[in-house]
C-alpha cells in the first residue's frame, strides 16, 4: 500500500481506535459468556421440547417409560396471547394414555353424593398424583382438587408432540387432510379440494411434501438466481447509462399512468376496476373508491411532478450517480470475493441467533417447580404427597428451601441468583442479541468499505492480491473498538424502543391513558427516525475509518459534514441507486420464476405437485434473498465510492502536492482539473 497521506492508509500507518469501547465490549462478552455457562449448566431446555412433568422427569424415559404423554392439570392456564404456551402455571404429569372423555370434579362430586354413580366409578375418572389412589382416600373430590392432588377436569384429548391436547384442536389440523389423502383421488381432484382448505397445518404439510419432490430443481435454480443477479450487475457495469435512463423513464411512466387513470376515472365516472373486481366492490362498502382515487391520484401526481422537476434541475447529480454506479460495478467485479462476504456474515449471524435462543431457553427453565400451601395466613413451601393439604402448584421453574435442601452452597447460590434475576437476565440476553447482531453487520460493512476505498484511492489498481482478507485484518487489528461504539449506539436505541413498546403494551392492557400512550408513541417514532439516521451516518463513518484509520467520533463528525454539505447529491444517489437495485431484484425474481416454471413443465414435475403455486413462491423468495445479499455488497460499494469522492473534493485541490484521485470523467463533471496529469 502506498504511504501517501492523501490515499488509502495502509497497515503500518494506523493506530488502535476507541480502545475503551473495545475493552467494554470484551467485558460484556465475558459477562455474557459467564451467565450463559451458568444458565446452560442449570437450565433444562429439553423440557420445553420434550414432554415432561412438573418434577423435571421426561415422559417416556427411565421409570416413566410406560407413561410417554404429558397431561396438564388445567390446560386453560396455558392460553397466552390467543395460543398455547409450553410454559404455564399448572401441574403437569406423565400418563400412559390421554383422557378419552370429558369430566368435571364438581359434576363428579354431585353424582357421587347423589348416588347417581358409584364412588369407585367417579373417582376412577380423576387424574391424580403419582402413587395416589383417590378411591382409598376419605376426602371429598373437591378437597382432593383443592389440595392439588387431582386435576379439576379432563378433556377428550389426543397426543400431539408428546402432549395431551384437546381433540377439537388436533382435529382442526388433521381431519381434513386425512379425508383428502385417504381417498384415491387424482392430482387434479386433490388440487381442487386443497384450494378450499381451512387448516394451516394441512397447507404446511402439503407445501413441505411438494418442496421435497422438487428439491433438486430448487437447488439448480438457486444457482441460476446467482447467475441472473451477476448478469444484471454486469449489465449495469456495461450499460449503466441505458439502464438508468430506462429505469427513470419506467418510474415516470408508472406514476403518469397511475395519475392519469385516477383522474380519468374521477372525471368520467367510469370505474373499470369496480366493474370487474369483487374486491373493489367490498372495499367500496367501507371506503368509497372515489376517495381512494383522489388520494392515489394526488400522491402519484405530486411524485411525478417532483421527480420530473428533480430530473430537470439535478441533472449533474444524476450524472454523478451514473458514474458512481459504473465505478461500483467495476469495483465489485474487480474483487468478486466480496460477494461471498455477506453470506459468510449471515451464517455467523445464524450461529449468534442459535446461541442467544438456547441461552434464553436455559434461563427460562432454571430451577424446580414450586408448590406452596397456606398455613396461618402465610404461604409456605411444600412438597405434594399423599397427605398434602392445600399444596398447590405455583410456578414451573423456581426454587424454595425444600427443593434446594441438600444442594451444595455454590449451586444453591447460583440457582437463587439466576431465578431471582431471571426477568432481568432475559432482557440482558435480548440486549446482547441486538448488540452482537449490530456489531456483526457493522463489521461486514466496514470490511467492504476498506476494500472499495482501497479501490478508489489506488486509482482502480489494487496493490494486494487478497484485498478482502487485507481489509479484514486491518479492521480486526485496529478498529474493533470503533465498531463496538457504533453498534452500541444503534443497539441502545433499538433496545429502548423495544422497552417502550413493552411498557406501552402493558399499560394499554391495564388502563388506557391516551396522553401517555401518545407520548410513548411519539418518543418511539423519534427514536426510530434517529436510529435510521444514525445507521446511515455510521455507514458513511465506517468508510472513513476503513480508509483513513480515524476514530469513530472523528469519522462521524467528518461524515456528518460531508452529508450536510452534499445533501442533494446524497438524496439523489441514495434514491436512484435504491430504485436501480430494486428493479434488479424484481427482474431477477421474475426471470427466475418464469424459467423455473418452464423447467417444471418441461420435466413434468409440475403435474405431480398438489399446490402448484408452491415452487413459484419458493423460488421467488430464494431469488429475492440471494439478490438482496449480492446487491447489499453493490450498495456498499456505491456509498463507499461516494464518500471517497466527497473526501477527495474536500482534502485535495488539484495542485502538485494534493492532486485529485478521481478519474477524468468525475473531474469534468465537477469542473476540476489537476495541474499535473496523473501518471
Amino acid at each position: 500500500m502506498t504511504s501517501d497521506t492523501t490515499r488509502f492508509v495502509g497497515y503500518k500507518q494506523r493506530h488502535c481506535t476507541d480502545i475503551f469501547c473495545l475493552i467494554l465490549f470484551i467485558i460484556f462478552i465475558i459477562i455474557y459468556g459467564f451467565i450463559s455457562i451458568l444458565a446452560i449448566s442449570q437450565g433444562n431446555p429439553a423440557s420445553l421440547i420434550q414432554a415432561s412433568d412438573s418434577f423435571g422427569n421426561i415422559c417416556g424415559k427411565n421409570e416413566f417409560k410406560s407413561k410417554p404423554y404429558q397431561l396438564y392439570y388445567d390446560i386453560s392456564k396455558c392460553l397466552t396471547g390467543g395460543g398455547l404456551s409450553l410454559v404455564c402455571p399448572t401441574t403437569k404429569l406423565c400418563v400412559s394414555s390421554c383422557p378419552q372423555q370429558y369430566s368435571d370434579y364438581q359434576a363428579l362430586q354431585t353424582m357421587e353424593l347423589g348416588n347417581i354413580l358409584s364412588r369407585n366409578y367417579t373417582r376412577q375418572q380423576l387424574v391424580c398424583m403419582y402413587g395416589f389412589n383417590p378411591v382409598n382416600d376419605h376426602r371429598t373430590i373437591i378437597e382432593l382438587v383443592n389440595d392439588g392432588l387431582c386435576a379439576p377436569y379432563t378433556i377428550e384429548s389426543e397426543p400431539f408432540l408428546g402432549r395431551c391436547l384437546p381433540s377439537a384442536v388436533i382435529n382442526l389440523f388433521e381431519d381434513e387432510s386425512q379425508q383428502i389423502f385417504q381417498q384415491n383421488l387424482s392430482v387434479a381432484q386433490i388440487n381442487t379440494q386443497m384450494f378450499g382448505i381451512g387448516s394451516m397445518a394441512d397447507v404446511s404439510r402439503v407445501v413441505l411434501a411438494d418442496l421435497g419432490k422438487i428439491k433438486e430443481s430448487l437447488a439448480l435454480f438457486s444457482v441460476v438466481a446467482c447467475a441472473l443477479t451477476l448478469l444484471y450487475m454486469f449489465a449495469v457495469k456495461k450499460l449503466t447509462r441505458i439502464i438508468v435512463t430506462i429505469t427513470i423513464i419506467l418510474f415516470l411512466l408508472i406514476l403518469f399512468i397511475c395519475s392519469s387513470f385516477c383522474w380519468y376515472t374521477i372525471y368520467t365516472g367510469q370505474d373499470s376496476v369496480y366493474e370487474y373486481s369483487t374486491v373493489a366492490r367490498i372495499v367500496n362498502d367501507f371506503i368509497k373508491l372515489r376517495t381512494i382515487y383522489i388520494v392515489l391520484g394526488s400522491i402519484a401526481t405530486f411524485f411525478f411532478i417532483v421527480t420530473l422537476f428533480g430530473i430537470l434541475t439535478l441533472f449533474d447529480r444524476i450524472r454523478l450517480s451514473i458514474i458512481l454506479l459504473d465505478q461500483s460495478a467495476n469495483a465489485v467485479f474487480s474483487v468478486l470475493t466480496t460477494i461471498l462476504w455477506s453470506p459468510f456474515i449471515i451464517l455467523i449471524y445464524f450461529l449468534v441467533i442459535f446461541t442467544v435462543i438456547y441461552t434464553g431457553m436455559c434461563l427460562s427453565t432454571i430451577g424446580k417447580p414450586v408448590f406452596l400451601s397456606i398455613d396461618h395466613n402465610e404461604t409456605v413451601p411444600c412438597i405434594p404427597n399423599l397427605n398434602s393439604t392445600g399444596c398447590i402448584f405455583q410456578e414451573e421453574y423456581g426454587y424454595d428451601s425444600l427443593v434446594l435442601n441438600g444442594t451444595d452452597p455454590i449451586t444453591c447460590g447460583v440457582i437463587r441468583f439466576l431465578v431471582d434475576y431471571k426477568s432481568y437476565l432475559i432482557w440482558f440476553n435480548l440486549f446482547a442479541f441486538i448488540w452482537f447482531g449490530t456489531f456483526l453487520f457493522a463489521f461486514e460493512e466496514i470490511v467492504l468499505a476498506g476494500v472499495f476505498s482501497n479501490y478508489y484511492w489506488s486509482q482502480e489498481r489494487l496493490t494486494t492480491s487478497f484485498p478482502l482478507l487485507y481489509s479484514a485484518a486491518i479492521i480486526i487489528r485496529y478498529h474493533l473498538g470503533s465498531i463496538a461504539l457504533g453498534s452500541l449506539l444503534i443497539a441502545t436505541l433499538r433496545f429502548i424502543r423495544i422497552v417502550l413498546d413493552y411498557i406501552n403494551e402493558k399499560c394499554s392492557s391495564i388502563q388506557r391513558n391516551m396522553v401517555i400512550e401518545f407520548i410513548l408513541k411519539c418518543f418511539t417514532c423519534f427514536l426510530w427516525i434517529f436510529e435510521k439516521f444514525l445507521k446511515f451516518l455510521n455507514k458513511n463513518s465506517y468508510v472513513l475509518i476503513a480508509s483513513r484509520g480515524y476514530s469513530f467520533c472523528k469519522a462521524t463528525r467528518k461524515a456528518f459534514v460531508y452529508v450536510i454539505n452534499n445533501c442533494l447529491r446524497s438524496v439523489v444517489l441514495v434514491h436512484l441507486t435504491e430504485w436501480i437495485l430494486f428493479c434488479g431484484i424484481i427482474s431477477a425474481c421474475g426471470c427466475n420464476a418464469y424459467l423455473f416454471y418452464q423447467y417444471l413443465q418441461w420435466t413434468d414435475e409440475f403435474d405431480q405437485l398438489i399446490l402448484r403455486w408452491t415452487p413459484i413462491v419458493a423460488i421467488i423468495l430464494i431469488t429475492y434473498l440471494i439478490a438482496s445479499l449480492f446487491f447489499s455488497v453493490y450498495d456498499m460499494a456505491i456509498k463507499t465510492l461516494f464518500v471517497c469522492f466527497l473526501q477527495d473534493l474536500d482534502e485535495n485541490d488539484g495542485s502538485i502536492q494534493h492532486p485529485y484521485v478521481m478519474n477524468n470523467e468525475l473531474l469534468r463533471l465537477v469542473h476540476k482539473t489537476n495541474i499535473v496529469e496523473k501518471k
